[in-house]
């Protein structure tokens, strides 16, 4: 059963893997090539294009434009994290039937003394080190592309707030597992009701209703887009520059204004999202 969920999770990741290395080759070739070009108009304005020629004296090869301007400055690791962090949340939603897929063998899987908390965390184990996986790899193709521009030295560390997503990434799969578990049909319909529940949350914090104001926001907790989204300040904003401006009037992402808060809110109810899966398969009869 184990080797059936390698051999699942394997193959989703395989795809992952490839249409990632296919779009980021063809990103650096493209610039390597000349195709990407910038420049001014006559009348002032900067431009971008994609092309195999010039259309004026005064364009500019992309390319080397990039590599001046990152020569010139230093490079947060926050974005490649950020971008780790959305490709490996959409890779997670792709995995939550892994208990609930097992309900067809069933009957041979529970015919051997096997404890189904074990294969629970085994499979379990199997899924999240295939999204740690993939989060790595993504990050290194982010770096490739730096790397294309010989400004790897240019890299700095991230904000501490930039390892706060991959708590919503778990928390994300307790979810799922815990909602499909126990269910015997219709996983789809209950994971799309959870993605509408997480859409309407945050929208209804800002309603003219105080008490609703008032729940959405404690029920915004168990959202796992509330932790996608605080890879930067305290209000998820994601800022270049010491000096760049905080929005007013949006509510802070961080639990009690801490992202050790936040990090450990997101991971603790991750981890109780997968005992309630654990618990609720061990409720399926066979």
């Amino acid at each position: 059963m184990i080797y059936v969920e390698w051999l699942r999770a394997r193959k989703r990741l395989g795809i992952f893997a490839i249409v990632l290395a296919v779009l980021d080759a063809l990103f650096i070739l493209a610039f390597d090539f000349g195709h990407f070009h910038t420049g001014v108009n006559g009348r002032g304005l900067g431009y971008f294009y994609i092309g195999s020629g010039a259309i004026s004296p005064s364009d500019l090869l992309a390319r080397n434009v990039v590599h001046d301007y990152l020569q010139r400055s230093t490079i947060p690791l926050d974005p490649f994290l950020m971008g780790a962090s959305i490709i490996a949340f959409i890779f997670t939603i792709s995995l939550y039937t892994s208990l609930y897929a097992q309900r067809e063998s069933l009957h041979v899987a529970f015919t051997k003394p096997l404890s189904r908390t074990r294969l629970a965390l085994e499979f379990f184990s199997v899924d999240l080190t295939s999204i740690a996986a993939l989060y790595a790899y993504v990050t290194l193709l982010g770096l490739l592309v730096i790397a294309s521009f010989g400004a790897l030295n240019r890299l700095v560390a991230p904000n501490p707030g930039a390892v706060i997503p991959i708590a919503g990434i778990l928390l994300l799969y307790g979810w799922m597992q815990a909602s499909t578990a126990g269910l015997r049909r219709g996983a789809g319909g209950v994971i799309a009701a959870l993605w509408v529940a997480f859409l309407a949350v945050p929208s209804l914090m800002n309603t003219p209703i105080a008490q609703v104001n008032a729940v959405a926001h404690r029920l915004w907790l168990l959202d796992p887009l509330r932790y996608l989204g605080t890879t930067g300040d305290h209000h998820g904003v994601y800022t270049m520059g010491s000096n760049a401006a905080t929005p007013q009037g949006m509510p802070s992402m961080w639990v009690s204004g801490s992202y050790e808060l936040t990090l450990l809110a997101g991971f603790g109810l991750g981890i109780a999202g997968c005992a309630i899966a654990i618990i609720n398969w061990n409720r399926v009869e066979v």
